[in-house]
């Protein structure tokens, strides 16, 4: 019974670290896979776009994103990354230098994506 309790609990804490918005992949995407990004201010007022996940298609994706906004909507609009910009996470973590961001905007973006091309009127 202990046994089972222990592997109940490591898989439980797997499932809850992959669960999480984590960029440190290094996310590879293809062209016609979709992609989550978020836009972001920091601390300096500098705006950052930031990839969280790589998905198959626009359903996937579109999942992705409403489970993003669940969590985001809890935390007030703000994540927690690292000066590199290359950690999303929703709390801080203890011991490292994360600095909190307030979330701008959330999407899905089909692949190539240069956002460099992108403009708002």
């Amino acid at each position: 019974m202990k046994r089972i309790n222990m592997i109940l609990t490591a898989g439980l804490l797997a499932f809850a670290t992959t669960a999480q918005a984590d960029t440190s992949g290094n996310y590879d995407p293809k062209p016609g896979q979709w992609s989550t990004v978020i836009a972001i201010f920091d601390n300096n007022n500098n705006h950052y776009l930031l990839k969280t996940s790589v998905n198959a298609d626009l359903t996937e994706c579109s999942d992705r994103l409403h489970r993003f906004n669940q969590r985001l909507h809890a935390a007030n609009g703000t994540v927690w990354t690292s000066h590199a910009k290359d950690v999303v996470r929703f709390e801080a973590t203890p011991g490292t230098a994360d600095v909190q961001v307030k979330v701008l905007d959330v999407r899905c973006v089909l692949e190539p994506y240069d956002p460099e091309l992108v403009k708002k009127f």
